[in-house]
Parts: structure tokens; sequence; C-alpha cells
């Protein structure tokens, strides 16, 4: 049980798995499915996504007015995702996990012939305590997929071995806001208020992970 209830214009992490590490997403189609549902289905209002017919050049220009959340980043992995979100509304954390993860898992289920939970109980929830965690936790979601990459994958226990490879991995990686944060992403239902304010530019971005990294 979480100790705490989310707060109005505050920042939260959250990471949920697939039930017993499976994976939850197999495809190309899943990967969109899932940021699809994280454009429809945060708004006050009662949301409306045929499970069948979707697109993500469409949905993006229907972005929500009235949120219930600002998404601040994120990064999808084959067995997990991680959020960074802001409460703009009452519950509206609660709201809208609760939409997008069974949403999602409906989606799933009937794609592909399955019964039963998805994800492997509550998304775990973090708030953002300090300036420090600010400028810590972005870094930390967009360079999970270096897991993925076989030179990379001992980077949280001994820092990235060959940055300018693994920077050109995250670039290319398609399922995160990492490129938001050099400017050249493509995804308006980003908030990027404070990824300007902690990051100024690409360069200030770069530096922060380059250093981040050398700490280890």
């Amino acid at each position: 049980m979480r100790k705490f209830t989310p707060e109005k214009e505050n920042f939260y992490h959250i990471v949920n798995r697939g039930t017993e590490k499976r994976r939850i997403f197999l495809n190309h189609k899943d990967y969109e499915r899932f940021i699809a549902n994280m454009v429809a289905f945060n708004t006050e209002n009662d949301p409306r996504l045929n499970i069948s017919r979707y697109n993500l050049n469409k949905i993006f220009q229907h972005i929500p007015t009235n949120r219930l959340v600002k998404i601040h980043a994120f990064c999808l992995l084959p067995n997990h995702f991680h959020l960074l979100l802001e409460q703009l509304a009452e519950n509206g954390i609660s709201r809208f996990m609760h939409r997008l993860e069974m949403g999602y898992a409906r989606y799933f289920n009937i794609l592909h012939n399955r019964n039963g939970n998805l994800f492997q109980g509550a998304y775990k929830l973090v708030p953002m305590e300090d300036e420090a965690h600010q400028l810590y936790l972005p870094i930390y979601i967009h360079l999970n997929p270096l897991d993925l990459l076989p030179t990379e994958k001992h980077w949280r226990e001994n820092g990235i071995k060959d940055h300018h490879q693994a920077m050109a991995f995250l670039k290319k990686y398609p399922w995160s806001s990492f490129t938001e944060y050099y400017g050249t992403g493509n995804l308006p239902f980003i908030s990027k208020e404070l990824l300007n304010d902690l990051y100024k530019n690409s360069d200030d971005w770069d530096r922060a992970i380059m250093s981040w990294s050398s700490k280890k």
C-alpha cells in the first residue's frame, strides 16, 4: 500500500513491469498502442479509443487540453515502462494510470489471445523530492534502453563505456522521449517545461549525462 497520496503540481516517477517479468511489448504495434493510450486517456472527459483503429499522427492532432497529468518523460522497455508525471487534476495520476494500464492490458490480451493480469501488480510511485533528484531522474529514465545494448548492459554499475556509441543508440531508440531533450523529437504530448528548466540546450543535456556516468 502506498503511504502517500500524489499532490497536484508535484512530480512522480512511475514504474511497472509485466507479471512474472514477462514481456508486455511484443512488437512495434504494441509500443505504438501504449503511446496512443498515453495521449487518448489523459483527459478529464470520457476517453474514446477504438481498439482496432488508431493512428499516432491522428491522435497527436487531437491532444486533450483538460489533462489529468503532464507527461514530462517516458521510456518503454520490452518488459516494463517508466513515466515521469506531474499531477494536474485531483487524483489525476490514479485515474490516468488506471485507464492506461487497464486499457492497454485489454488491448494486449485481445490481440495476443491471452487472459489474466498483464502487470505484476500496483505500479511503483516515487515522488521527486529535491533538486538532485530532478537532475538525476530524467537521465536515469532515458538511459534504461542501454540494457539492450550488449556493450553497455552494466552501465548502472560501471558507467557508460562508450559515450558516443551509447548516445547514438539512445537517439535511435524509438520508444522513449530521449530526443525531446535534444530538441529533435516529434512527440507533441511531452511537456517540456521541466526539461527546459533543467537543461537549456542539447549540449547541456549531453554534458549532464557524461558527468553523471563518469561518477560511477
